[in-house]
């Protein structure tokens, strides 16, 4: 009898041990924290094959699945407990020390619609602007060496430049409309015919290109023939005529408010009545402006602006400035320019940069992909490029 009464003991007591086990479980799943789920992000990579064959995916994507396309690419998912980080402002350290690239469009999902929309301009996509003024015919004369300027027009082209006009790099500036991926604008400043003829224009009709003459209009009809021949030069559909100015004033702090907008508006007028058209670009005199100057500019409807700073090459949202430049705080209207005396060098890092910027964009699609997804809905399709 004492047996079973023990037995019967022990089967209580761990009877009642279980259960209380079974409570204090309970208990800490109620005050545990709830489950976060989130919705896992599908995002579309370009295939890229191993000698073997066998084909990768980045290395943050948690599946990979083949998927029909004119081209292979990758179907990944980024795994739900992944937060994507927001797309970071390309930096190299091969422009201007004192410049920082600077971006203009503050809505987010915008850029990236636009960035990576297939018929827009692929990222990488880099413009070049260079500012000439004279070129000597023969030693003693002030000016840029002749035969340097026929050097860095072959090894623009050679590298496989194009030229584009003023509104094409508006267009690209503002919305990545789409331009060659390496792109020259070629600036001659002030009233310098001769130099757009007897320079430029071999180049133009060899290659196809374009120059933009930075016009001054101050005693313009003083001079007999002068609208004739720079309207002339304008028919070629070769010289893009733009603002540099009503009387070439240099632009400083103390101008009058005045003066400046004389300075600003007193062109339009002018090129309505020669070219038909408004001028979208202001090329600053002797680079001097200030903020006022700035926003005068871009009341006026001039949609890009040039300095005389050798900053950098200019990309999609992406212009390198210097530190009062962006205090400014319009981008558009205070773009860098290189120097003619040193652009034939300048090309070859320009062109590297833009590689540089292309290969991040690639590198950087699945975290693109995935905010775009979780903060602006709908998917962005996949890179045309890269291959």
């Amino acid at each position: 009898m004492s047996f079973f009464t023990s037995r019967m003991r022990r089967a209580a007591f761990w009877a009642i041990f279980l259960l209380l086990v079974a409570a204090l479980v309970t208990a800490c799943s109620k005050d545990a924290e709830p489950e976060v789920r989130r919705t896992p992000v599908i995002v579309h990579l370009p295939a890229t094959s191993t000698p073997s064959g066998v084909v990768e995916v980045a290395a943050n994507a948690a599946t990979a699945t083949l998927i029909p396309n004119e081209k292979p690419v990758i179907q990944a998912t980024i795994p739900p407990d992944v937060t994507p980080e927001p797309p970071p402002v390309f930096q190299t350290n091969k422009i201007l020390r004192v410049a920082k690239p600077t971006t203009y469009i503050d809505d987010v999902c915008e850029y990236l619609r636009l960035r990576w929309d297939p018929n827009n301009a692929a990222p990488g996509t880099i413009i070049v602007p260079v500012m000439y003024h004279r070129i000597k015919n023969k030693p003693g004369e002030r000016g840029l060496d002749k035969n340097y300027f026929r050097q860095t027009m072959r090894e623009a082209h050679r590298l496989g430049f194009e030229t584009i006009t003023s509104e094409q790099a508006a267009d690209f500036l503002e919305h990545n409309a789409k331009i060659p991926p390496r792109s020259l604008m070629l600036f001659v400043d002030d009233r310098r015919i001769p130099v757009i003829q007897d320079h430029f224009m071999p180049f133009l009709k060899k290659y196809d290109w374009t120059v933009i003459s930075s016009w001054i209009i101050a005693n313009d009809d003083s001079i007999p023939g002068l609208w004739e021949r720079i309207e002339a030069l304008h028919d070629t559909e070769r010289v893009d005529v733009q603002s540099h100015s009503l009387r070439h004033v240099y632009i400083v702090k103390g101008t009058p408010k005045k003066t400046i907008r004389e300075e600003i508006y007193g062109p339009i007028p002018y090129f309505e009545e020669h070219f038909g058209y408004r001028p979208i670009a202001y090329i600053w005199p002797g680079g001097n402006y200030t903020a006022y100057a700035v926003r005068t500019a871009r009341e006026a409807g001039y949609r890009i602006g040039f300095t005389i700073y050798p900053n950098g090459p200019i990309m999609f949202n992406w212009a390198p400035l210097q530190e009062a430049d962006r205090k400014i705080g319009i981008p558009l209207l205070t773009l860098p320019r290189f120097h003619a005396n040193q652009a034939k060098e300048q090309l070859p890092i320009a062109v590297e940069i833009g590689e540089q910027a292309r290969q991040q964009a690639l590198d950087h699609y699945p975290q693109e992909a995935a905010w775009y997804s979780q903060h602006c809905g709908g998917q962005l399709p996949a890179p045309t490029f890269g291959d």
